[in-house]
């Protein structure tokens, strides 16, 4: 018989170590203490929403991934600003108004 309830999807996750205004970084404690969430979590679904709703950027990736898949070779997705260490991608994220 199945569960009524399904499983929870594990989700593959990596970790990054971001530099963020100080501002924002207590903006980012008083908005988790508001949703009762973790750092993580709110800054995931806060990303996650950004990709959804950023058309111009949905237009760039639909055309990224068309140019990698008609690539032979592929693109390599190479951190920019950080170093790779021990699995972890480092880079720096800044949020301007």
């Amino acid at each position: 018989m199945a569960a009524v309830i399904p499983k929870q999807l594990k989700k593959q996750r990596d970790q990054i170590t971001i530099r963020l205004d100080r501002e924002v970084i207590e903006n980012l404690e008083h908005y988790c203490r508001y949703l009762e969430s973790a750092r993580d979590y709110v800054i995931n679904q806060c990303l996650a929403f950004i990709f959804r709703k950023d058309k111009a950027f949905q237009l760039w990736l639909a055309n990224e991934k068309r140019d990698h898949a008609a690539s032979p070779e592929g693109h390599q997705v190479k951190p920019t600003n950080g170093k790779a260490k021990n699995g972890t991608l480092q880079g720096r994220l800044s949020i301007s108004e």
